[in-house]
């Protein structure tokens, strides 16, 4: 089933959303669909490379055209977003050990 059929099909579904279905395409069918999360939003809003208001689709769009269609790459970047979020940049940033603070807008350290 090509792409952007099987992700109609996803979203189609009662309860799956854009994020959801991204996940379940990228993760479990291997489709280069990048996945917009709120880690991904928290972390390049505070890097001040989004003003906080774009859509889901404007974002998922923007990171597919700059990475090109890499699954491989997609998982990775996506994963370590995930884990910087997690572990460093939390809803209450530990910024004097974030490893990126000196190319961070936040400057909450």
């Amino acid at each position: 089933m090509p792409d952007e059929v099987l992700r109609k099909w996803l979203l189609d579904i009662n309860g799956i959303g854009p994020e959801t279905a991204d996940d379940i395409l990228l993760y479990a069918f291997e489709r280069p669909f990048f996945v917009i999360d709120a880690y991904t939003r928290r972390l390049f809003f505070r890097f001040g490379l989004v003003s906080g208001g774009e859509s889901y689709e404007m974002l998922r769009s923007e990171f597919e055209q700059t990475l090109g269609p890499d699954v491989g790459l997609y998982n990775e970047y996506h994963a370590l977003i995930v884990r910087h979020a997690k572990e460093t940049c939390r809803t209450k940033p530990l910024c004097e050990i974030c490893c990126l603070r000196g190319s961070c807008g936040w400057k909450d350290w």
